[in-house]
């Protein structure tokens, strides 16, 4: 039987979300919905923002400022990487210099190159992750290698755009291979993952301290896709390769790091053994928890309560998943196509950008089908939603 990615997506939902449940990471049974319980009415999505480019993370300051990053995927190559929307609803580049002019044969050093993730955090600057390179299941392997100090994260003012930091890793930290995907800071520290081999990254604002954790660690490589099967031409369908380690969440109260592959499982580490340089990546791992299966994911938001909200990429919705690890749809939407990088806002909305990264040539299709324009789609957390208690956003703030 030929393995379409198709039916993949729908074996791995149907996996994820099957009888087994998740694993509460309190040591309890998962709860399950009553099979004779009214089914909780699904929140309205509504479009926040149109882009003209490729969007799949989002971000906003606690004025409502909203950011987006904008992968140069393939086929989507002509794009500023990072923008800002203005008051009259427009987007526009950000912060409109030479950093959005980045072009092949650039070393890439003071340019964005491949934004894969954007943040804003407790005092409102702009985090960005510039993964340096193309990608390498798409791009040439002069392109798709990252040159010296393209790889970097950038902070900068939201308003006036002045960069505030830049950070740039070693060999040590960022071997051949590694890609750094998403961040998460609370307090002076910075965690990353690195989708490219799998680990996680721990970086120190205050003492300028990296460390690389659990490099090529089995949790940090997620459930394994199976290799699309070739057709008649020789070639396979869909080139697109899954990263590992990618999405990352930290508590409200920095005590707990989750992470998880777009495949799964999620899993979480105690942040103090995860800082703690006497303690060895084989220590570590005795410590790291099993959190929950889930089906194939683009994106994730945690509230103060430990919620997470996952993109729900084969079924076009968003899925609720309190700590008790129960499941349930909390919205969907046609619309919300290939949902990545969502984003909880200081007024509790929750703002999922819908790329249609899957309506590309990366993935089989014969041309690229995405239409313009790339929507960002929003609804309003309520206090409660079918029985669980939603909170507000996770700023990184400490105390």
């Amino acid at each position: 039987m030929e393995i379409t990615r198709r039916r993949f997506l729908s074996t791995a939902s149907a996996i994820a979300m099957g009888t087994a449940g998740a694993v509460a990471v309190s040591g309890c049974g998962a709860e399950e919905k009553s099979a004779t319980a009214a089914p909780e009415p699904e929140l309205k999505l509504t479009v926040a923002a149109r882009s003209p480019w490729m969007a799949n993370q989002v971000a906003l300051t606690s004025a409502n400022e909203l950011f987006l990053g904008l992968p140069r995927f393939p086929g989507h190559e002509t794009t500023p990487s990072v923008a800002r929307r203005k008051p009259d609803g427009s987007v526009v580049a950000f912060p409109g210099n030479s950093w959005n002019e980045w072009k092949p044969g650039d070393d890439g050093k003071n340019a964005f190159v491949y934004v894969n993730s954007l943040h804003i955090f407790a005092d409102d600057t702009v985090w960005c992750v510039d993964q340096g390179g193309l990608r390498p299941d798409a791009s040439p392997k002069e392109l798709s290698t990252p040159k010296p100090g393209a790889q970097k994260i950038v902070q900068f003012d939201p308003h006036s755009g002045k960069v505030l930091d830049v950070l740039r890793f070693g060999e040590d930290i960022l071997p051949t291979g590694a890609q750094m995907n998403d961040l998460r800071i609370h307090g002076s520290t910075v965690y990353l993952t690195d989708s490219g081999l799998g680990g996680l990254i721990v970086h120190d604002l205050s003492t300028g301290k990296t460390l690389r954790r659990l490099s090529g660690y089995k949790e940090m490589l997620g459930v394994v896709a199976p290799t699309p099967t070739a057709t008649a031409t020789g070639k396979s369908k869909s080139k697109h390769r899954t990263p590992k380690s990618d999405m990352i969440e930290i508590t409200q109260d920095g005590k707990w790091l989750y992470w998880a592959a777009p495949t799964g499982p999620f899993y979480r580490v105690a942040t103090n053994l995860l800082r703690d340089a006497s303690v060895s990546d084989a220590q570590l791992a005795t410590h790291i928890e099993h959190v929950a299966d889930i089906p194939l994911t683009g994106g994730c938001a945690m509230d103060t309560h430990e919620n997470l909200y996952l993109s729900d990429l084969d079924n076009k919705r968003i899925l609720l998943m309190p700590p008790s690890g129960k499941r349930t749809v909390l919205a969907a939407n046609p619309e919300l196509v290939s949902p990545d990088g969502s984003f909880i806002a200081a007024d509790r909305r929750l703002y999922v950008p819908a790329p249609q990264s899957e309506r590309t040539e990366l993935f089989g299709n014969p041309k690229d089908l995405t239409k313009k324009p790339f929507l960002i789609l929003s609804l309003e957390l309520p206090k409660k939603f079918d029985g669980t208690e939603l909170g507000n956003a996770v700023t990184g703030r400490s105390g």
